[in-house]
C-alpha cells in the first residue's frame, strides 16, 4: 500500500471515529443538560405554547371557555401543539411543554449531525462549531414549531443522501415526509424541498461527465417528488382560514439576524462566538478547507433564502431571522478539511469542541437564572383566583441597555395553566392560530402582543408604548387583577388597585370593583414560597 493511500485510510478512520453513532448521541445528550435545570425552559414563546395548550385541554366547565374559543384547523404551524396534546395526557401540560423542548433540541441536534455526516463524512472537523448553532435564535427565540420541522428535514435530507442507492425509498420518503414537515411548520418543512434540490443539482455539477442534458434529468428524476410540497400547500390554502398581514420586509432585522444569531448570555462571548466561526469558514477555505458543489450548495441557497425572505408572512414575525443560523450551521459542517493537515484539523476540531463545551456552561448558567427568576415572578400566582380575569403587562428593554434579556414575554400565559385564568398573552391571528377571543376587553388589552410594554429608555416616540401609557388607558373595571412583570410602579396609582403581591419590580394588583380579595391587601413580601403547582 503507498504511503498517501495509507494515510489517507487512516485520516478517513480518525474522522469516522468522530462521527461514530456512540459519540453522536453523547454529544446530543449533553447538549440538552441545561434542560434538567429548568421547571419551564426558558425559551421565550414556550409559556405562550403552553397557555394555548391549556385552552384546548381545559375540562368543559372551565372559565377558559367562556374567554377563548378553539378550533382545530389544518395550519402549517401546528407542530408543537401537537406534540404537547400527544404528550400532556401522559405527562401534565407542563411537564408536556418540558418534554417539547427537549424533543425538539434533540431533532435539531440529531438532524445537524445526520446531515453533516451524510454529506460530509470524511471532512467534518466543523461538527463542534456547527453544533454551537443549536441553542441558537430559534431555538433560544422558542420557536417550537419551526425547531421541530427544521430537526426532522435534516433528518429527512440526511436519508435521502444516505439511500443514494436505493430510488424507491427516496421517492417513498419524499413523498410521506413533505407533508408532515409542512405540516409541523411551513418555514421548517420548505427546508427539506431546498436542500434536496439543491444538493441534487451540486452533485449533477460535481458529476459533469454525462453533459448538462443528463445531469438536468438526473434532477428531474430525483426531486419530482417534491411536488408533494405543493400539494400541501394547496391543501393549506383550501383549508385554513384567510391570513392577515401579507408580506413585510424590514432591512434592520435582517442586519441585526447577524449579532442575534447567538445572543444569549454575554455580549463578547455571542458575538465573539459568531466572529470566530466566520474566520474558521474564511481561514478554513483559504488553507484548502472548501467545499464540493453538493456540499456548498444548500447553505448558500438557505443563505440567499434569507436574504431575500421576507420578515413576516401573515403575522407570523422573523421568517428571515431563524434561517441564518441554519445556513451557518450546514456552512461549517459541510466545510470539508479532509485535505488540510491532520494537526490544524484536529486543532480547528478540538477548538470548536471547546467553544461549545465554555457556551454550553454559559447557556446551563443562563438556564438556572431563569428558573429562579421564573419561580420568583409565578408566585403572585399563589394571589389570583382561579378563573379570573388578568391583565399582564411586561417591560422590554432595548438593546442599548441590555444584552441579556429576561425572556419573561409571554410568562403570563401560565396563569392559563396554573390558575385557569384569561390573560391578555395569547396568540390570535387568524389563519396562524386556533385561537379566537371571545372576550375583547379593549382594543390593545385582548391578545399577544398586548402585554408589551417598554422601559423609559426605549419608550420615546410613538410607536412603543411604555408602562403610565399603558396603565393610562387600560379598562381596568374589566379585569379581576393588574400583573405587571418588571416594569416598577407605574408613576400614577390608580386607586381601584389593591397590590397584594409584589417582588423587585414586578407587581400584582387587585381590582377593587372586581375582586374579593381586599383581605390580601397587606403586601405579600418578596420571600413568599412558590407553591403553583402544575395542574397537569
Amino acid at each position: 500500500m503507498h504511503s498517501r493511500e495509507a494515510l489517507a485510510l487512516g485520516r478517513d478512520a480518525a474522522v469516522l471515529q468522530w462521527l461514530r453513532a456512540p459519540w453522536l448521541m453523547a454529544a446530543i445528550a449533553v447538549l440538552c443538560l441545561p434542560y434538567l435545570l429548568v421547571t419551564v425552559p426558558p425559551l421565550i414563546d414556550l409559556p405562550g405554547h403552553l397557555g394555548a395548550a391549556a385552552i384546548e385541554a381545559a375540562a368543559p366547565g372551565s372559565p377558559l371557555h367562556q374567554y377563548w374559543n378553539w378550533q382545530w384547523a389544518y395550519s402549517l404551524n401546528m407542530g408543537g401543539e401537537v406534540l404537547m396534546k400527544l404528550l400532556a395526557d401522559s405527562f401534565g401540560l407542563v411537564a408536556a411543554g418540558w418534554w417539547s423542548a427537549v424533543i425538539a433540541t434533540v431533532l435539531f441536534a440529531a438532524g445537524c449531525v445526520a446531515a453533516i455526516r451524510a454529506v460530509n463524512p470524511r471532512g467534518a472537523f466543523g461538527l463542534g462549531w456547527a453544533l454551537i448553532f443549536v441553542f441558537s435564535y430559534p431555538l433560544l427565540m422558542g420557536f417550537i414549531n419551526y425547531v421541530l420541522a427544521t430537526g426532522l428535514a435534516l433528518l429527512a435530507f440526511a436519508a435521502w443522501v444516505t439511500w443514494r442507492d436505493r430510488p424507491g425509498r427516496r421517492i417513498a420518503l419524499l413523498l410521506i415526509a413533505q407533508p408532515i414537515l409542512l405540516t409541523c411548520h411551513a418555514v421548517g418543512g420548505a427546508m427539506l424541498p431546498l436542500l434536496v434540490a439543491t444538493y441534487s443539482v451540486g452533485a449533477a455539477l460535481d458529476d459533469r461527465g454525462g453533459g448538462w442534458r443528463d445531469g438536468a434529468k438526473r434532477v428531474l428524476r430525483e426531486c419530482w417528488p417534491l411536488l408533494a410540497t405543493f400539494a400541501t400547500m394547496a391543501l393549506w390554502k383550501l383549508a385554513a382560514p384567510a391570513g392577515k398581514g401579507g408580506l413585510k420586509w424590514y432591512g434592520a432585522q435582517k442586519l441585526l439576524a447577524f449579532p442575534f444569531a447567538l445572543r444569549d448570555q454575554n455580549q463578547i462571548l455571542d458575538v465573539g462566538s459568531l466572529v470566530v466561526c466566520g474566520l474558521v469558514l474564511i481561514v478554513g477555505a483559504a488553507i484548502g478547507a472548501r467545499w464540493t458543489w453538493r456540499q456548498g450548495l444548500p447553505a448558500l441557497a438557505l443563505a440567499v433564502l434569507f436574504a431575500i425572505a421576507p420578515g413576516a408572512i401573515d403575522g407570523s414575525a422573523l421568517v428571515d431571522v431563524r434561517l441564518l443560523p441554519v445556513a451557518i450551521m450546514l456552512a461549517l459542517g459541510f466545510q470539508d478539511w479532509s485535505r488540510v493537515d491532520a494537526g490544524v484539523a484536529r486543532a480547528v476540531a478540538l477548538a470548536g469542541v471547546g467553544l461549545l463545551v465554555v457556551r454550553l456552561g454559559t447557556t446551563a448558567y443562563g438556564f438556572a437564572a431563569y428558573d429562579a427568576d421564573y419561580r420568583a415572578q409565578l408566585a403572585a400566582l399563589n394571589r389570583v383566583q382561579p378563573g379570573a380575569k388578568v391583565l399582564a403587562l411586561v417591560e422590554h428593554t432595548c438593546l442599548r441597555e441590555s444584552w441579556r434579556t429576561p425572556r419573561t414575554d409571554h410568562l403570563p400565559s401560565l396563569a392559563s395553566v396554573y390558575r385557569g385564568a384569561w390573560t391578555n398573552d395569547n396568540w390570535a391571528v387568524p389563519g396562524l392560530h386556533m385561537l379566537t377571543p371571545k372576550f375583547r376587553p379593549g382594543r390593545n388589552y385582548t391578545a399577544d402582543p398586548s402585554t408589551f410594554v417598554w422601559s423609559p429608555g426605549c419608550s420615546g416616540g410613538k410607536r412603543l408604548r411604555g408602562i403610565d401609557q399603558a396603565m393610562r388607558k387600560a379598562p381596568l373595571d374589566k379585569f379581576d387583577y393588574v400583573w405587571l412583570i418588571d416594569t416598577g410602579k407605574p408613576r400614577h396609582q390608580d386607586k381601584r388597585l389593591a397590590p397584594v403581591w409584589r417582588s423587585g419590580r414586578s407587581t400584582l394588583y387587585a381590582v377593587k370593583a372586581r375582586t374579593n380579595v381586599l383581605g390580601g391587601q397587606a403586601m405579600a413580601k418578596s420571600s413568599v414560597r412558590v407553591r403553583v403547582r402544575n395542574k397537569g
